[in-house]
C-alpha cells in the first residue's frame, strides 16, 4: 500500500526493523485541532528515479528534476500535510538500486518529518520496492499483492490505489478485488467528499490495432463505481507525462505532470500543490522551468455537485 515515512537517516531507512514502519492501510493528516480553515498536499508524479544519478533519459536528468521539487517542497511557507509520489517511482523495470537512490533523493523531507506516501506505476517492482524498503510491506494488505489505502484528511478522504499489472507494460488495471474493496471503502466513508488517486490514465476508447491498451484495462467498471457515488469528485492520476484537468459527467479528471521528463517539446514538467477547504479542492502548478505559460496555472472543483 502507499507508505508513510518518518524521519531518519538513509542507513536506518534502508534497514530499520521497527513494525511501526509496517504498511498501514488508514492515515490520517492535517486533523490537530483546532481544526485549520485548509490543508495542502504536495503531488508528484513519474519520477522515474535510476540508480545511477546521472542518467539522462529524453535530455532530462531525472535525479536533478526530483532534488529540485524536494528542495521546493522544503522550502514552502505552508507545509503540506502529506507528499504523495503517484508511481513510476523507478526509471524502467523497479530495480533495488533505484529505490535506493530514489529514497536518497527524498532524504531531506523524510528528516523533515514530512508525510510521504507512494503507489505503484507501470515502472515499479513491487518485490524490488520492498526489497529496499523491507518493513514497508503490510502484513495483511486489505487486498492481496495490491498496495492501496486511505488518507483522511479534514476535507475530504483519498483513496489510494495500485494500477501496476506488469512491470514495464504500459497496461494498468484494478482487478476484481480491487474494485471489490474500493466501493466498500467508499460507501462506509460517506461522510466526507471522496477524491482517488492512482497511477495510470483512463481506457475509455479501444487502443488502436495490434497495441496493448495505454490506461486502466477495467476503466469501465471502474467508472461506474465512481459514478455511483455522488460524493466522489475527483480522479487524480500521472502516466501521460502531461497536465490536464476537465469534468465528465459530474467527475473531474486530474493529469498530473511528470518530473522525470516529457512526451512533447512544450509540456510542462513539475508537481502540483493541492489546498482543500470545505468548497473544494484546487490544484495549482509548481514548473520546474518557472518562465513556463502553465506555471502557477490553476484547477479547482466544489465538493457541491
Amino acid at each position: 500500500m502507499p507508505l508513510h515515512l518518518t524521519p531518519m537517516n538513509r542507513r536506518a531507512f534502508l534497514s530499520r526493523t521497527a513494525a511501526t514502519l509496517a504498511g498501514i492501510s488508514v492515515m490520517r493528516v492535517g486533523m490537530a485541532a483546532p481544526m485549520a480553515d485548509s490543508c495542502s498536499l504536495a503531488l508528484l508524479s513519474d519520477t522515474h528515479i535510476a540508480a545511477d544519478p546521472d542518467l539522462i533519459a529524453r535530455q532530462m536528468n531525472m535525479t536533478a528534476n526530483l532534488k529540485q521539487v524536494v528542495g521546493e517542497v522544503g522550502r514552502l511557507s505552508t507545509r503540506p500535510q502529506a507528499v504523495i509520489v503517484n508511481g513510476d517511482c523507478a526509471f524502467q523495470h523497479g530495480v533495488p538500486a533505484d529505490y535506493a537512490q530514489f529514497v536518497k533523493c527524498l532524504q531531506p523531507l523524510i528528516d523533515a518529518d514530512h508525510s510521504i506516501h507512494m503507489t505503484m506505476g507501470n515502472h515499479d517492482e513491487r518485490g524490488a520496492f520492498f526489497e529496499v524498503l523491507k518493513d514497508q510491506q503490510a502484513a495483511q494488505p486489505p487486498v492481496e499483492s495490491k498496495h492501496i489505502s486511505i488518507l483522511e484528511t479534514p476535507f475530504a478522504n483519498l483513496f489510494l490505489l495500485d494500477t501496476m499489472k506488469q512491470v514495464n507494460v504500459v497496461t494498468g488495471e484494478l482487478g476484481e478485488a480491487q474494485r471489490a474493496w474500493l466501493a466498500q471503502a467508499l460507501d462506509s466513508r460517506t461522510e466526507k467528499p471522496a477524491v482517488v488517486v492512482a497511477h495510470h490514465t483512463l481506457q475509455t476508447d479501444p487502443p488502436p490495432e495490434g497495441k496493448p491498451a495505454g490506461g486502466i484495462l477495467d476503466t469501465a467498471e471502474f467508472l461506474k463505481i465512481l459514478h455511483a457515488r455522488p460524493h466522489v469528485r475527483g480522479y487524480v492520476f500521472g502516466h501521460s507525462h502531461r497536465w490536464s484537468c476537465k469534468e465528465e459527467d459530474g467527475l473531474h479528471l486530474v493529469n498530473l505532470p511528470a518530473i522525470a521528463y516529457s512526451f512533447a517539446p512544450t509540456a510542462l514538467l513539475g508537481w502540483t500543490l493541492a489546498r482543500l477547504n470545505r468548497e473544494g479542492m484546487e490544484f495549482q502548478i509548481c514548473a520546474l522551468d518557472q518562465s513556463h505559460p502553465q506555471h502557477q496555472e490553476t484547477y479547482r472543483f466544489n465538493w457541491k455537485r
